[in-house]
C-alpha cells in the first residue's frame, strides 16, 4: 500500500484522478430502471500469487500462498498453506498480518520446546480452520460473491441501510433510557462476553506477544495457544529474528503511542480513558458501552481507531467514525473498515477535510469547498452484481444534491468498473501499489 511521505501531501504512489460527469441516464441506472442480466457484469479473473505479490510473500519458511488467488469483485482472497495449518486472508493487508503470524509461529518452534509448541499449534489449527478463520473443506473453491459482512459497509441509514444497521441500533438507545434494568443487564452481559474473549492475558504472555511483534488480541487460535503454552514455562530467553511489529494504519504517525497502550497499559485503564475521549466526541453513554463491547472491535482495533480520530484534529464530526463502527459484524468487515479510515487520513493529508458525514458506513467526509469524499479500502475492483448493488446503496445514502463525489480506493479498478462509475458521476482516485503510479484526468 502506498505510504504518506510527510511532505505537502506526497505519497510513494500517486492517485489516478478521473473527473466523471453525472448524467440523467446514470441516475436512471442508479435507481434500477434498467434491467440487467449476468452478461451485464464482470467475472473477476483468478490470478497467480506471483502476479500479485512480492516473492517474499508468495512463499517463505514454512508457508506458501495457494495458487490461484480468487477475487470477489472488491478484494483478493488468499489462502496460506503452512506447516501450522491453512489460513484465509481477506485482502493484502490481512495477508501481511497472517504471514507475519506464521513467522512468529516459526520462531516459537525454533526457539522453544518443539513438542510443547507442536501440541499447542495442533490444538489451535483444528479450531481455527473450522471456526475463527472459516477456511472451508475446499478452501480454494469458487468465490460466489462479496462476504455478507463486507456488503454491510455499503449500507447507509436510509431505506437501503436500515437492515444492515438494525443490530447495532437496537443496542443504542438514548442516554435517558440507560437506567432501565433490562438494558443494564444487556450491557453487563456484553461487557462480560467482551472480557471473556479478549482479557485475561498474563504479563508473561503479553511479553511474548511484544517480543514477537504480533497483536495480543489476534484471532489466530494456533498462535494464541502456542504463546500460552510457551509462556507457562518461559522456554526461551531471547529471539534471533527481528519482527516488523504490529501492522500500522498508514499515515497516522502515532504507532509508538498506540503500541504502548496495547502492550503495556492495563486494559481497564485504556477503556476508562477511551470513555472520556468518546464522550468528548459526543457519543452517548449507551453508544460508548456498545462500541467498547463490540466483539468485532478488539482492544487493538479500538486503540487504532481512537488514534485515527485523534489524527483528524480540527475535523468536525469525528464521533461518526465510532458510530459507523457500531454495527460491524465480522473480523473481515472490521479490518476493511479500519483500513478505509486509514485511507481517509491519507486523503486528509492531501487536502484537509472539514467534517465527517453521518449516514454512511464507509468513511465519508466533506471538504472545505463542499466536495464529498468516500473512502473504501478495496484493492481489486471489478463490476460485479454485488459491486453494482453496493454502489447504488452508497449513492442513495449521500446527501441530496451531491454532484461528482470523490471515490477513493486503495488498489486498482478494472476498465469496465471505471466506465460504470464514470456513468454514475464518480471522480475516481486509485492508489495503485508499486514504485510508480500515474495521474490522469478526463
Amino acid at each position: 500500500m502506498n505510504k504518506y511521505t510527510g511532505r505537502t501531501g506526497g505519497f510513494t504512489g500517486s492517485p489516478r484522478a478521473v473527473r466523471l460527469p453525472m448524467t440523467v441516464a446514470a441516475l436512471s441506472l442508479l435507481c434500477g430502471a434498467a434491467s440487467t442480466t449476468a452478461a451485464d457484469f464482470e467475472a473477476p479473473p483468478e490470478q497467480s500469487p506471483a502476479a500479485l505479490l512480492p516473492s517474499n510473500m508468495v512463499a517463505g519458511k514454512n508457508f506458501s500462498i495457494v495458487d490461484p488467488v480468487q477475487d470477489d469483485g472488491l478484494m483478493h482472497r488468499y489462502v496460506i498453506d503452512s506447516r501450522f495449518g491453512r489460513f484465509e486472508a481477506y485482502g493484502r493487508s490481512n495477508l501481511e498480518i497472517r504471514v507475519h503470524e506464521v513467522a512468529a509461529l516459526t520462531e516459537l518452534a525454533s526457539t522453544s520446546d518443539i513438542k510443547l509448541v507442536a501440541n499447542g499449534v495442533e490444538q489451535g489449527v483444528g479450531n481455527q480452520v473450522h471456526t475463527v478463520i472459516g477456511v472451508a473443506t475446499n478452501p480454494i473453491g469458487t468465490v460466489t460473491g462479496i462476504p455478507k459482512g463486507i456488503a454491510h459497509l455499503f449500507s447507509g441509514v436510509g431505506a437501503q441501510g436500515q437492515e444492515a444497521l438494525a443490530q447495532g441500533r437496537r443496542l443504542v438507545k438514548a442516554s435517558g433510557d440507560s437506567g432501565s434494568s433490562q438494558e443494564a443487564d444487556k450491557t453487563a452481559d456484553a461487557a462480560k462476553e467482551f472480557a471473556a474473549q479478549y482479557f485475561g492475558l498474563t504479563h508473561t504472555e503479553m511479553r511474548w506477544y511484544k517480543k514477537l511483534g504480533v497483536d495480543p488480541y489476534t484471532d489466530n487460535v494456533a498462535l494464541r495457544n502456542a504463546i500460552r503454552s510457551n509462556a507457562r514455562v518461559e522456554a526461551a530467553a531471547s529471539f534471533g529474528m527481528r519482527f516488523a511489529g504490529l501492522p500500522q494504519l498508514p499515515g497516522i504517525g502515532l504507532m509508538e503511542r498506540a503500541s504502548d497502550a496495547i502492550y503495556n497499559e492495563n486494559p481497564a485503564a485504556v477503556r476508562a480513558r477511551a470513555r472520556k475521549i468518546l464522550s468528548g466526541y459526543g457519543l452517548s453513554p449507551t453508544e460508548i458501552e456498545t462500541w467498547q463491547n463490540s466483539k468485532a472491535l478488539s482492544p487493538t482495533r479500538q486503540v487504532l481507531l481512537l488514534a485515527a480520530a485523534e489524527a483528524l484534529t480540527g475535523v468536525e464530526g469525528r464521533g461518526e467514525l465510532f458510530r459507523h463502527a457500531l454495527g460491524l459484524t465480522s473480523n473481515a468487515e472490521a479490518e476493511v473498515y479500519l483500513q478505509s479510515v486509514a485511507l481517509l487520513l491519507q486523503v486528509h493529508r492531501t487536502q484537509p477535510l472539514s467534517a465527517i458525514l453521518p449516514g454512511l458506513r464507509l468513511p465519508t467526509a466533506r471538504r472545505a469547498d463542499g466536495r464529498i469524499v468516500v473512502c473504501g479500502a478495496f484493492e481489486s475492483v471489478y463490476w460485479t452484481e454485488d459491486v453494482a448493488t453496493g454502489e447504488a446503496q452508497v449513492r442513495q445514502s449521500l446527501p441530496a444534491g451531491v454532484s461528482s463525489p470523490e471515490l477513493w480506493v486503495t488498489g486498482s479498478v478494472s476498465e469496465r468498473a471505471r466506465s460504470e462509475l464514470q456513468q454514475r458521476g464518480w471522480e475516481l482516485h486509485e492508489f495503485v501499489s508499486g514504485p510508480v503510479a500515474k495521474t490522469t484526468q478526463d
